[in-house]
């Protein structure tokens, strides 16, 4: 008799299905092992034309008696595939189930179509279909058993340096496969079908060579030479703006759920996706989550092959078919998969190495005259100029559409979110072709000293890119791309080296240099050297974090923190204070330009500001120093300094009243002891307002709350850290949940490790801090900026985290910092 159908895990052993929200997709959308699980059309009095599920599986035969089982093969999302035996013709073959957990209707009739649709699909390379009937009352297909391996253990092997399957899988015979697959896709377009699901992992190899394209579970009909019962009824169509696929491999349409745009032509992007991987051993988009995949598809341009793996030594034309499959805009796709088999074996007929600049017909390239290119490109690089422009406007837009909607004076601005993603997606579009057109000029003619230099300049703009994303593995590889143009304006660059020279009042002031070294996590001094008096520069500096310190008579020591960039000349116009300009408790930040932004937000791009001198307060206002200013206010005004106390929602006042004044509260207290030395908190941002107008006349100085790019600067130094110390999070380096579980923030400067470059103190950890962002002709916005005792995970809070809020807003863990207002002064004398 045959073999019982094997249980499948109980519903308890089961990964439950995760549904994470896409954005710009309608809710209900989640993935499953990599797919988007596609809901059911709401029809609850079944008035949609044709025969219920149940029915139209009751008409397939019982094929339980002709197949002997023998175990499972593999698992999917949907359905299993077991090892059989056909008892009939004695041959082996492979059987799929569909997985009762999770056999909704429209599971069902999916089966029945990927079981229907593959029959239909006669072609050597596409897996044949032999039986489809009920086994064991489940709906089950029987298939010919491949014997082999999939791509996807294909690139495994590889990537791990299987001597075996580097002999075996060459480019030659990578591409050979490729091309019968290919061909296998355009097989199924002729019959109407379009796969939607292509991926490594449903490609198999055979064990004589042979090519075998799986899984058609995903497919859309999109001609008439193919049906399916699925096909035939509206009942069960695909709803628009569902995504469907594995976000690796999804063309953009795809990834958006537009399902009128896909055809023909989304199948080559998914082909241009295998190849890329085959080559580069890594898909052209991953991220953590299929989520973050998704929106990388969407936002992101595809890395060229060459940059993204030098090492595999990939010919220029075969990177140029890659990326064309791989266009955002369909119409500059291959139109067919037959076109690209064709250009395949075009390049197949007629290899060329790596760099190998002569054969150059086989790339897919509308003119083949160098200038024209050169033309083309310069094109592509001006309307990049005015999408950048586009691109500002539209990130300010959000910008403030963020603050209102956050302090709940408006919704948020979806819409200029759409069109920033738009303008990105020009932008990478830009890009692309610029790179394309010029790689291909230079390979037509090497000589081309216009097409070499904007080419130069584009990698440089990458690799700067890539720097300041502190992604080091990717300015690597464009500094390889530079050094292979042999630009000698670029030689410090492909060298990662750049010069330093300072101008600094007084003249007669001692400059040292020092270099910065990561110990444990921590950018801590080094080595100094002497650079004599200003002015002084510096050649072939190694591209990195320096510090820079000054010493003269009757000036307050100078300490300046340096970046050091690639190919560039850091230039510094410096000048040293009176000890009297620079009061105890503060620092001076000097002028200059710094790096600032989150690497990782779309919406924020990062850059470089430039920022006059300002004095910052190296600690947070404390305790004793806001008592000071109660009590003051307290002989002039009681019910005045009633309203500075500092108080939080349901607690009131913190701060009992001590005769004619008032004290900090004792161990006694309802609230807990204050101590002086800890920063003030419970104050909204008219009191810290309040108090820096009261400081400001009683020192005879102009106080004020620093602005946001002040207090990053000040935080963050020039070179773009996440946090004070370095990029490296350690919580023991700030008073966050992890090292502080008192009721009330520590005292300021406890944590010596919480120190910018600046050698101001608590900006990781203590209390968060009020800043405010202030624009020309709009209102200042109060932002909250910097983490806390009570905030930061795992991996801290970056300093350039950023919260809105209402004026009104208190808390016991967010306090505020000064600035001092510095007299004007010039560079001239000294």
């Amino acid at each position: 008799p045959p073999a019982q159908l094997p249980e499948a895990p109980s519903e308890a052993t089961q990964p439950r299905l995760r549904r994470p929200q896409v954005e710009g997709a309608p809710p209900g959308q989640g993935f499953a092992d990599g797919r988007q699980v596609e809901p059911t059309v709401d029809d609850p009095e079944g008035e949609m034309a044709g025969p219920s599920v149940d029915a139209l599986i009751g008409r397939l035969l019982d094929i339980t008696a002709r197949f002997e089982l023998q175990g499972e093969i593999a698992r999917g999302a949907m359905g299993r595939i077991l090892a059989g035996w056909d008892l009939h013709l004695g041959r082996p073959v492979a059987i799929k189930v569909l997985r009762k957990a999770v056999a909704r209707d429209l599971d069902k009739v999916r089966f029945l179509e990927e079981a229907q649709v593959t029959g239909q699909l006669q072609h050597q390379s596409i897996m044949p279909v032999y039986e489809l009937g009920r086994l064991q009352d489940q709906v089950a297909f029987v298939m010919r058993r491949v014997e082999g391996r999939s791509l996807k253990q294909v690139i495994a092997s590889l990537k791990e340096g299987d001597v075996e399957a580097v002999k075996q899988f060459g480019r030659s015979r990578i591409l050979n496969l490729f091309q019968q697959l290919c061909l296998a896709v355009a097989f199924a377009h002729s019959r109407g079908v379009v796969h939607r699901d292509l991926k490594p992992s449903n490609v198999m190899i055979g064990d004589y060579g042979d090519v075998v394209l799986l899984d058609w579970g995903l497919c859309k009909i999109i001609g008439k030479a193919t049906r399916s019962t699925r096909s035939t009824s509206d009942r069960w169509r695909t709803v628009h703006g569902q995504i469907i696929g594995t976000p690796a491999y999804m063309a953009p349409e795809q990834a958006m759920g537009l399902i009128d745009q896909v055809d023909e032509r989304t199948d080559v992007y998914g082909l241009g996706a295998i190849l890329y991987h085959l080559l580069t051993l890594r898909p052209p988009f991953n991220g953590r989550s299929n989520r973050e995949i998704v929106h990388r598809v969407l936002r992101e341009s595809v890395e060229p092959p060459r940059v993204r793996a030098p090492e595999c030594e990939i010919p220029i034309a075969v990177e140029a078919i890659i990326m064309r499959c791989l266009a955002r805009d369909p119409d500059q796709r291959y139109a067919t998969a037959r076109d690209l088999a064709d250009a395949v074996t075009a390049w197949l007929d007629n290899p060329a190495p790596a760099d190998d600049t002569s054969a150059t017909a086989s790339l897919p390239v509308v003119t083949r005259d160098a200038s024209g290119l050169v033309q083309r490109a310069a094109a592509a690089i001006s309307r990049q100029q005015g999408l950048l422009e586009d691109a500002a406007i539209a990130r300010d837009t959000i910008t403030q559409a963020r603050m209102a909607a956050r302090l709940g004076n408006a919704d948020p601005d979806f819409a200029a979110e759409a069109e920033l993603d738009l303008v990105r997606a020009g932008l990478a579009e830009c890009h692309a072709e610029a790179v394309s057109a010029l790689q291909t000029a230079v390979a037509l003619e090497p000589g081309h000293v216009e097409a070499r230099r904007m080419l130069s300049d584009l990698y440089v703009a990458r690799h700067d890119i890539a720097n300041a994303r502190r992604d080091q593995a990717s300015a690597a590889c464009y500094r390889r791309l530079i050094t292979q143009l042999n630009d000698p304006r670029l030689a410090d660059l492909a060298n990662g080296q750049g010069a330093l020279h300072v101008e600094l009042v007084p003249r007669l002031a001692r400059v040292r240099l020092w270099s910065l070294v990561e110990r444990a996590g921590r950018l801590e001094v080094h080595e100094g050297r002497e650079l004599g008096n200003p002015p002084v520069h510096v050649e072939h500096l190694a591209a990195g974090s320096w510090l820079l310190t000054a010493e003269a008579p009757d000036r307050a020591q100078l300490r300046v923190p340096v970046w050091i960039q690639a190919g560039r000349s850091t230039r510094l116009r410096l000048r040293m204070i009176p000890p009297a300009l620079l009061p105890p408790g503060f620092v001076h930040v000097p002028s200059g330009t710094f790096a600032y932004g989150d690497p990782e937000d779309r919406a924020v791009v990062t850059g470089e500001q430039a920022l006059a001198d300002f004095l910052v307060g190296s600690t947070p206002v404390t305790a004793l120093e806001w008592l000071e200013f109660v009590d003051d206010l307290s002989r002039r005004d009681r019910d005045a300094a009633d309203e500075r106390v500092p108080r939080l929602p349901g607690l009131g006042r913190l701060w009992p009243r001590d005769g004619s004044g008032f004290r900090l509260p004792g161990g006694t207290d309802p609230g807990g002891a204050w101590r002086p030395e800890q920063p003030v908190v419970g104050v909204a941002l008219a009191d810290a307002l309040a108090y820096c107008a009261w400081r400001s006349v009683r020192d005879g100085a102009q106080y004020r709350l620093p602005t946001e790019l002040e207090w990053e600067k000040a935080g963050r130094g020039v070179d773009g850290r996440r946090h004070p110390w370095g990029d490296r999070w350690s919580a023991r380096y700030a008073a966050s949940p992890a090292t502080w579980t008192g009721h009330w923030p520590p005292p300021v400067g406890q944590f010596e490790t919480d120190a910018g470059p600046t050698g101001a103190r608590d900006f990781a950890g203590g209390v968060r801090e009020w800043t405010l962002e202030r624009r020309a002709g709009l209102p200042d916005v109060p932002v909250i900026r910097g983490g806390s005792y009570l905030s930061g995970d795992e991996q801290g809070r970056p300093l350039w985290h950023r919260t809105v809020h209402r004026p009104t807003y208190r808390a016991r863990d967010l306090g505020f910092r000064l600035v001092r207002e510095l007299v004007p002064m010039t560079l001239a004398g000294g």
